[in-house]
């Protein structure tokens, strides 16, 4: 049996791709999986949407132009001389915005975070938001890169291209705050847990005792302020 894809037909379809689009984007564990969904039906819904109206000339050049600006701005060039003090300002910001958010264990969203989901997060949001505020696009695509390629807290503490090591300190009650700045991240040295410093001695963490993110101001009896650490930085920062 042959079916066509009437409008009485294409709406309801269309309306479920966008629903499970939107379920996608809440569910809080962000995978291969949930990736390659959330990228596919967005594609899905975005191309249903043009044969729509594509006998409205408003609506058909609307759409093009849409697409084709997408494409233009994602292939410019990087562009240079960042300011790289208000990247790791708009960084801490981004990181604060999830302060609260629920602990849940392989998520990256406001719905739930783990402790290198937020870490990620905060990143991804900061470069994405800037680089579409000031027209750079090699922000915005270092933030789909990220987005795309998750990692974990070991990881992100051995570097892998995305950081650089800084220092070891014994603890982060231990460690001289002079030594590094707003934005640098700290790894327990099993690569268990991993935190961001916010400056004036205050760290943000997702912590999976309390079950929650929170800052903590240093010195702090939380177990993962006396643990060694391994102090790195993001290489987008060290520029």
């Amino acid at each position: 049996m042959k079916i066509t894809f009437t409008p009485a037909l294409r709406w309801p379809l269309l309306l479920a791709a966008f629903l499970l689009f939107v379920g996608v984007c809440l569910f809080p564990v962000s995978s291969k999986l949930t990736r390659i969904s959330g990228l596919a039906l967005f594609v899905l819904v975005w191309l249903g949407l043009l044969p729509i109206g594509w006998k409205n000339r408003a609506f058909r050049f609307i759409g093009l132009a849409i697409s084709a600006l997408v494409v233009i701005f994602l292939l410019m060039p990087t562009r240079s001389g960042r300011d790289v003090a208000a990247l790791r300002g708009e960084y801490v910001a981004g990181l604060q915005r999830y302060e609260g958010t629920h602990y849940f264990w392989g998520g990256e969203s406001p719905v739930g975070i783990d402790c290198s989901g937020l870490i990620r997060r905060g990143l991804i949001d900061s470069l994405f938001v800037r680089g579409v505020r000031t027209l750079d696009a090699g922000l915005v695509r270092h933030a789909l890169w990220l987005w795309w390629n998750d990692c974990t807290a070991r990881e992100l503490g051995e570097g892998h291209g995305m950081t650089a090591a800084l220092l070891e300190t014994p603890s982060i009650n231990a460690l001289d705050p002079a030594k590094i700045l707003p934005g640098d991240i700290a790894v327990t040295a099993g690569g268990l847990h991993i935190m961001a410093y916010l400056g004036e001695n205050r760290w943000i963490e997702a912590d999976p005792m309390v079950q929650r993110v929170l800052t903590v101001t240093v010195p702090s009896y939380n177990v993962w302020f006396g643990q060694p650490m391994k102090v790195v930085r993001w290489n987008i920062f060290a520029h």
